[in-house]
């Protein structure tokens, strides 16, 4: 009854009001640069994420800087990952210092969903609603991951915007400019010469391609039709990083202070695009302010103003703080979300198909093959954040997002598929972009004994073992040598030295049978458990079991003499 006169006559007051030079240098404007930079930024390092890895900052900063991400990681893995914790002390001191500037000010997801906002507010007539009861649920939202991630299985993966976009760049939209690069790069009139020259570097010469892009974009697209119902809905109602901010920031020492000029013309709280002002009241919620500094630029009283202030320092006329610290929860709806959390987890860690590979770690798959580098199988999962990075930087697109390979809790990890691409010999980028680590770092000499698979050929589908027929692709493509060959009735058949072969899936890749290789990378030969120590002195242990095709051709010419 209130609300839609009131948010009327705001409307037209801010409309009518004139625009001057100080506008411009406005606290808001001066946020929405922030902003713009924050995103720009991010897109650099996004696509600066390419091998060789050149880039100034980590390609994952972002990723490092979601305290959400963060936590969950170092909860589920029980372990202080050292890579994160200078980044999360930055968010954390600063979110005790400002409140949620990093919602308003950094966030990329926060600013794409205010730019195309924009489309909303011209385009699309929104129901004059006022969410309160959708308010909570992030911090619902909160309490299932940190439950989750508390009994080691993680969640945040799904709800975290940083993961979530990234994840939405990588698998959705990424391939498609590559395509469009590939198709059309040089033959832009005028910048097409000059964009390949100096930009053409950040899309690999394979053609990338990713599963289930559809449903990350699916996703992505929920979240942006959300803002037709009001701005920034995902935001205000189901972010739990948000969430975890608003926490924090009822401690902020940054406070927003009204003076005795403001005449309740409620312009602040009709244009406040989080719903932290009550529209009744003037209250505003210190746990949903964004410092978006809309209420301070459009006060025509300028009553408003943020501070630091220690105790009672404020002076006399600024003394009247109007601030909500405590987000109004229902104790039951927060048990209700620790028992989901609870069921995710014993649903998750419940995986029927799972068996025990040689280094004794669960596989649910004889195809799962993880990343070189990776952690054991079940404190990869507990680490992984399904942020898609390593996927990115691959530069052969063999890394792809895993669907039931790893059964329900690996669901979006990254796993190696050889026809789709090999793991190439002298690429380390995987392991420089994991923003959580659970994709170790390493160097490409140590690439010859770190075991995610061992090749296995298929006779009955091999050309020289089915038909006698000459092939040596297998065999010339090998980095490591592990194809030998044995003389059986006077003919050359290929094998695969287990000792030799880490799974880099080079052979499955280039082998000319089709559709299925003849020759294929299973996941029995994982030895992630194993240190790295362990499997380099298994490596340098090996001992031929057969010859070489070359020195098979120096028996031949010997025997012919």
């Amino acid at each position: 009854m209130i609300g839609e006169p009131t948010m009327k006559v705001a409307d037209r007051r801010e409309l009518s009001r004139k625009v001057t030079w100080r506008d411009f240098l406005s606290a808001r404007n001066f946020r929405r640069f922030v902003q713009v930079l924050a995103l720009l930024l991010y897109l650099a390092l996004f696509f600066a994420a390419v091998y060789p890895l050149k880039t100034f900052l980590p390609p994952d900063m972002f990723l490092r800087l979601s305290l959400l991400n963060d936590l969950s990681a170092m909860l589920s893995s029980r372990t202080v990952i050292q890579q994160l914790l200078p980044w999360a002390l930055v968010v954390l001191v600063a979110t005790l210092l400002l409140g949620r500037v990093f919602c308003g000010w950094v966030c990329p997801l926060g600013t794409v969903i205010d730019i195309t906002d924009r489309f909303f507010e011209k385009r699309v007539r929104r129901p004059l609603m006022r969410e309160r009861r959708w308010k909570n649920v992030k911090f619902y939202l909160l309490a299932f991951v940190t439950v989750s991630a508390l009994l080691g299985v993680q969640i945040a993966f799904l709800f975290d915007p940083i993961a979530l976009l990234t994840r939405t760049f990588t698998l959705a939209f990424f391939p498609p400019l590559q395509l469009a690069y590939q198709l059309f790069g040089s033959r832009v009139p005028l910048v097409g010469d000059w964009f390949v020259q100096h930009f053409g570097w950040i899309f690999p010469e394979a053609a990338i391609h990713f599963r289930m892009g559809v449903i990350a974009f699916a996703i992505f697209a929920l979240i942006i039709a959300a803002n037709a119902l009001s701005p920034r809905f995902w935001c205000r109602n189901l972010c739990p990083l948000g969430a975890l901010l608003g926490l924090l920031s009822k401690f902020s020492l940054l406070r927003k202070r009204v003076s005795d000029a403001c005449d309740r013309c409620r312009i602040c709280s009709s244009l406040c695009r989080m719903q932290a002002i009550d529209n009744n009241t003037i209250r505003t919620n210190s746990t949903e302010c964004i410092l978006c500094m809309s209420c301070v630029a459009t006060c025509p009283n300028k009553a408003i103003r943020y501070g630091l202030h220690w105790g009672d320092s404020a002076p006399e006329k600024w003394a009247k703080e109007i601030s909500e610290r405590h987000p109004q929860l229902v104790r039951r709806r927060i048990v209700f979300a620790g028992l989901a959390g609870i069921a995710w987890a014993a649903l998750a860690r419940t995986n029927a198909g799972a068996e025990l590979s040689v280094s004794q770690q669960p596989i649910s798959s004889p195809f799962l093959l993880r990343p070189p580098g990776s952690l054991p199988e079940n404190e990869f999962l507990s680490r992984c954040i399904r942020c898609s990075m390593c996927m990115k930087v691959c530069p052969t697109g063999g890394l792809q997002p895993a669907i039931a390979e790893a059964g329900l809790e690996g669901f979006w990890t990254p796993v190696l598929v050889p026809r789709m691409g090999e793991c190439a010999p002298e690429c380390t980028a995987c392991g420089q972009v994991c923003p959580t680590q659970a994709i170790q770092p390493f160097n490409a000499e140590e690439k010859a004994w770190l075991y995610i698979g061992t090749a296995v050929i298929d006779r009955s589908l091999c050309l020289v073992w089915s038909a006698q027929k000459e092939c040596l692709v297998c065999d010339e493509v090998c980095t490591y040598r592990a194809i030998e060959w044995k003389v059986i009735d006077g003919i050359a058949y290929p094998t695969v030295n287990d000792q030799i072969c880490v799974g880099c899936g080079l052979c499955e890749a280039r082998c000319p049978v089709q559709p299925q290789a003849a020759i294929r990378v299973y996941s029995f030969g994982d030895k992630r458990s194993w240190s790295r120590d362990r499997q380099k002195r298994w490596r340098q242990m090996a001992k031929r079991k057969g010859a070489t095709w070359e020195e098979l051709n120096l028996q031949r010419g010997e025997s012919q003499r």
